[in-house]
Parts: C-alpha cells; sequence; structure tokens
C-alpha cells in the first residue's frame, strides 16, 4: 500500500488520514499526529520487535533509564506499530523502558503500512518527539528515503530528515537507486514539478507579478523554490532583466575564481556588496569575499523555542517529570517572544534608560551563562 492509500483510508478504517489528490503526498505532508485518533490496544512486550533501525547503535541506554525513573507511575504512550510483523515504527525507547519496569505489555496503535512508508513515519516521529538522531544517522536515513522515493524533491526529503535541502542534493548522486530519470520531483504539496532550475525561476516570476506584495518566504513555499531563489528572481524582476540566469542550471560562477582571472567590471561590482567592504577587487580581497557570501546563502537558521516546544513538551522524559514541567513553564514566560522588546523600547522613559539598560545586559549575560552550561553537559554526554 503507498503513502498516498494510508492517508486516503484514514477515516474510513484507521489506516492514515488525508483527502485523496492527485499526486501521493511527499516528506512533510506525511504527518505521524494523523494516526493519534487509531485504537490503542494491549500488545505483550515480547510479540513487538524493532522496524525501522534508525540509529546505528540502537536504543540509547541511558535515555530509556530516564524514561522508565520518570514513567514510573505513570502510562506509557502509545507507540506505533507497523501491522505487519509488529513492528515499533515509533517508541522503541518506550518499548525498552517497559521490559525494564517489567511490564507484561504495552499500549501500541497498529498502522497497516509497507516499510517504506514505516521508514517515512518514523524518521518524522523523531523529528517531532523523538530522542534527536545524530547526524550520521539523519544522513543514512536520507539516503534510505531517496532509494525509496527518488522522485520527492530534495525539500521534500529535507523535511523528513532533518536535513536541508542542499544537503540532500548532494547526496542524491551518490545514493544508489536516487535517480529520477523523468526529470520530474514530487513536492511536499504534492505536486510534481519539473527538476530543471529554470522552471522554478519562472513560476517564482509568474508568482511574483500576480502577487507584488506577497512575502518572500510566501513565494518560495507557492512557488517551491529557495528563498535565495525567490530574492534574486525579484532582483532580477526589479531590474528588468530575465528572472533565469542565461540558462544556466546551476549557480553562477563563483566572483572569487573570476576576480583571481580578470579584474572584469562586472566582476567588481559583485565583490563588495559580497565582502561588505569598500577593499580593492584584487587577487587579495577575492578569496575571503566569496565564502563569506556562500555562508550567508546557505546557512540554516537557528531552531527557535516556538519551534520546538511542542517537541519538547511531548518528551516523557520532561514531561513527566516536575523539574521538566518547572522548565516548560519557566521557558514558556521567558522564551516564548524573544524579539517583543522592540515594541517596548520607547516605552522606556528617559530618566529610566541608564538603569533598565544595565538590567538588561545582566539577563542577557545570565543567558549566556546558561547556553554555557547548556552545552558544558552537552559536550559530557
Amino acid at each position: 500500500m503507498s503513502v498516498h492509500d494510508v492517508q486516503t483510508t484514514a477515516s474510513a478504517d484507521g489506516r492514515g488520514g488525508a483527502a485523496p489528490d492527485d499526486e501521493p503526498a511527499a516528506g512533510g505532508a506525511w504527518d505521524p499526529g494523523r494516526f493519534e485518533g487509531l485504537p490503542a490496544r494491549d500488545i505483550p512486550v515480547h510479540a513487538l520487535s524493532p522496524g525501522p533501525r534508525l540509529r546505528r547503535a540502537g536504543t540509547d541506554a541511558a535515555h530509556v533509564q530516564l524514561l522508565a525513573e520518570a514513567t514510573a507511575r505513570a502510562e506509557l504512550p502509545p507507540l506505533l506499530v507497523q501491522k505487519d510483523g509488529c513492528r515499533v515504527i515509533d517508541g522503541l525507547h518506550r518499548l525498552e523502558a517497559a521490559r525494564l519496569r517489567g511490564d507484561a505489555s504495552v499500549r501500541v496503535r497498529l498502522l497497516d503500512c509497507t516499510d517504506a512508508e514505516a521508514l517515512v513515519l518514523a524518521m518524522q516521529a523523531n523529528s517531532a518527539h523523538g530522542l534527536p538522531l545524530s547526524k550520521a544517522d539523519r544522513l543514512d536515513g536520507a539516503r534510505r528515503v531517496l532509494a525509496a522515493h527518488p522522485d520527492w524533491s530534495d525539500r521534500a526529503i529535507a523535511g523528513v530528515s532533518g536535513l536541508s535541502a542542499k544537503t540532500i542534493a548532494a547526496l542524491r548522486p551518490r545514493t544508489e537507486g536516487a535517480a529520477d530519470p523523468a526529470g520530474k520531483r514530487i513536492g511536499r504539496d504534492g505536486r510534481k514539478r519539473p527538476v530543471y532550475a529554470g522552471e522554478g525561476r519562472r513560476r517564482a516570476a509568474e508568482y511574483i507579478s500576480a502577487h507584488p506584495d506577497a512575502p518572500l518566504r510566501q513565494v518560495a513555499r507557492e512557488t517551491d523554490v529557495s528563498l535565495g531563489t525567490v530574492h534574486d528572481v525579484k532582483a532580477r524582476l526589479r531590474r528588468g532583466v530575465s528572472p533565469e540566469r542565461n540558462g544556466r542550471r546551476g549557480p553562477a560562477p563563483r566572483p572569487a575564481v573570476h576576480a583571481a582571472a580578470a579584474p572584469a567590471a562586472g566582476v567588481r561590482k559583485v565583490l563588495p556588496a559580497a565582502a561588505g567592504s569598500t577593499a580593492p577587487s584584487g587577487r587579495g580581497a577575492a578569496p575571503a569575499a566569496a565564502p563569506a557570501a556562500r555562508r550567508r546563502n546557505y546557512a540554516e537558521p537557528p531552531p527557535t523555542w516556538a519551534g520546538v516546544a511542542d517537541k519538547v513538551a511531548a518528551d516523557p522524559t520532561v514531561r513527566y517529570t516536575e523539574s521538566g514541567k518547572e522548565f516548560l513553564q519557566w521557558m514558556a514566560l521567558h522564551a516564548a517572544d524573544p524579539d517583543g522588546w522592540q515594541d517596548l523600547v520607547e516605552a522606556v522613559p528617559a530618566h529610566w534608560l541608564g538603569v533598565i539598560a544595565p538590567i538588561a545586559d545582566g539577563i542577557s549575560r545570565e543567558w549566556g551563562l546558561f547556553a554555557e552550561r547548556l552545552r558544558s553537559r552537552q559536550q559530557a554526554v
């Protein structure tokens, strides 16, 4: 049964949860939360076996111990289990914690799905509430998803694996069976689009022309292109030039390489903006300019509390402990609106500025110390 079939038949017989569409949903459209409404039943612990093995090193013994202690007097959340073979899709650490507690059975939700669908669900579930995978495990999982779904877009697979679309694009040619000869890929919205970059640029240009006031992120989402591409297309349209890069598939040649060969006028025009300085464009300035620009374009944004709060709150090691509940309340109070200060700067009277500013400095130092302590614990673990 395909991912599309599982989603379509959810409300009918408890095996998924989405309306039919022209194409199977890819990547981000497959949400494990869809199956929380499935009936839970008791299954003997000894009848369950591991499903998609996402961790090369297996389950984390320390996390299992913490789970068992944190849920000693509470029922573990139901596991998501593949009906064929009773293989665990989501909840291996909970299963091991149940064994450690001496439980004879655990609550599970059975799902009729294929192995390929189970893999996608397992990775999506881990991103939603599981113990985070290592970078190596995520790369390995991304290769497996690529091999199973070569017609999915890089961004769709990035949404499943927790990696960037650029990383997926780099993995694709090195993954056996990941090439898509049809020249089209299915995006996260289930729509199939050409791989050729010029098609995406034309879609973005058409959308911008039809919706000139649309935010750039909306354009990127609706046309399934990167935010950087939307920036470039909009800048080209403002200059009255073609949105395409002279028919090239890949990125334009790096200014640094050409600056070293010849100080062309076009290159001199690009380098100061990339470098953020007025230094002359010569052999000494060019190499430092291009990497800086590439870091700005491709660096992934830092996580926000709003983006991870639900996942942290769903973690049993936080949810079932008093200190964990206290942490969630404290973060909700102090980290929910980190940019809110921008609306309050003018609210501080002039005669209090010299008092409030040092207090803000002290708070920032405390947050910095908090971050350092967390990093130290992470390194120790």
